[in-house]
């Protein structure tokens, strides 16, 4: 966590240090990102099932390292989760199969180093890819199982103790950035957002073990930059 308030402290501090040492060298932008999540399951008996239908905004801040090379950064809200379906003890006698849908919220710090060509008309392309800072700010889940013949559903406002406050990923990205008048561009792009770290905690009592699960998103980057 004291990481994560850092890396804040440092992206807010050294953004408009930049821009008042150059700023010519800053650009500013705005993102808003539909995407597609799913979570991959590492431990054994958990299955994935399907897709859910994600989104992501925030503010972006790219910083001149050459004449096509950009530190990018910013501060992102991404709303992902995932579908997945275990064997669950409702009690000593009775196994069921739960089929729960996780909502996770995160708060990312994206840290990517940003490759760009010249301007080709009016159009810039570009590839990004580094790492992603992300902590945890809310996490709730959608439970169903099928319990002596009925279909029992279930909401679950706060399942913080069964999911790890701290989330890494690898981000990779292409785009293309379209100039409607001097600095300002319109952005779109495709950004595979690949998470390493486990996203669960706790432990399972049908399977006896602590669950593993990676969480993925593949967004449609729509923005804005300045």
């Amino acid at each position: 966590m004291k990481k994560i308030l850092l890396s804040v402290l440092l992206v807010v501090l050294l953004v408009p240090m930049a821009f008042s040492l150059d700023p010519s060298g800053f650009r500013f932008g705005l993102k808003a990102s539909p995407s597609v999540v799913w979570m991959r399951p590492e431990t054994t008996n958990y299955t994935s099932d399907g897709l859910r239908v994600g989104f992501s905004y925030g503010l972006v801040g790219d910083i001149r390292l050459g004449d096509f090379y950009d530190f990018s950064t910013g501060i992102t809200i991404n709303m992902v989760g995932g579908k997945l379906v275990y064997p669950f003890k409702l009690s000593i006698e009775e196994q069921v199969d739960l089929s729960r849908t996780y909502k996770l919220n995160y708060l990312e710090i994206p840290l990517t180093i940003k490759m760009h060509t010249q301007e080709i008309g009016y159009l810039t392309y570009y590839g990004r890819f580094g790492f992603g800072a992300g902590v945890n700010l809310r996490s709730k889940a959608s439970d169903s199982y099928v319990s002596a013949g009925n279909q029992i559903t279930i909401e679950r406002e706060d399942i913080k103790s069964e999911t790890r406050l701290l989330r890494g990923s690898l981000i990779v990205g292409v785009g293309v950035e379209y100039s409607v008048g001097g600095r300002t561009a319109l952005v779109g792009g495709l950004t595979f957002n690949n998470g390493f770290t486990n996203v669960l905690k706790g432990t399972n009592d049908a399977v006896g073990r602590k669950p593993s699960a990676i969480n993925n998103f593949l967004e449609l980057t729509l923005g804005v930059m300045f």
